[in-house]
């Protein structure tokens, strides 16, 4: 079996803990989005919005969708870390980087390290429109499970903490 599809793989049963925390989940499935689930939903975004957005479409396509097929896979090894818990954001870094630095050795694909830096640290337009995108998908699917559980304040919650995101893609929302 191909090593590196193994440690993909755990992606797909890594549950989305804000929104374990929150008790907020799909009525017709009783669970949350895992992080292959998020990151997938994010490719799709990803493909509307750079289609129909003249704002984002001079950006390095292949860059974004390489950036957001990485982004979550530091918390194989870090596990998903939200803002109510008990960790620093420096601690939080370091467990994530050591997370890709690994991957990236282990695998000898250095460029899953070097995309992970960028996107983490805004280091180019690219790292920035995904970091608007990873927001965007907390923000609908927040709203999916406001709706299904009759939650409004799930979704208030979201949108007050992204005002700014939810503005500039209020089109796509």
């Amino acid at each position: 079996m191909n090593k590196f599809y193994l440690e993909i793989y755990k992606l797909k049963n890594l549950l989305r803990k804000g929104w374990l925390d929150m008790n907020a989940h799909d009525v017709s499935t009783g669970r949350v989005e895992s992080d292959a689930e998020h990151t997938f939903s994010m490719a799709l975004l990803t493909m509307e919005i750079m289609e129909k957005s003249k704002k984002y479409s001079n950006l390095d396509k292949l860059k974004v969708y390489e950036m957001v097929l990485v982004h979550e896979l530091c918390e194989i090894d870090a596990g998903d870390h939200t803002p109510r818990d008990d960790i620093s954001q420096q601690e939080k870094y370091e467990l994530e980087l050591a997370g890709v630095k690994r991957l990236a050795k282990e695998y000898k694909m250095p460029n899953l390290l070097k995309l992970w830096l960028e996107f983490k640290n805004d280091k180019s337009a690219e790292a920035e429109f995904v970091r608007k995108l990873d927001r965007l998908d907390a923000i609908l699917q927040a709203e999916i499970y406001s709706e299904q559980l009759n939650y409004d304040e799930l979704l208030s919650e979201f949108k007050n903490r992204s005002i700014k995101i939810a503005e500039e893609f209020k089109d796509f929302l």
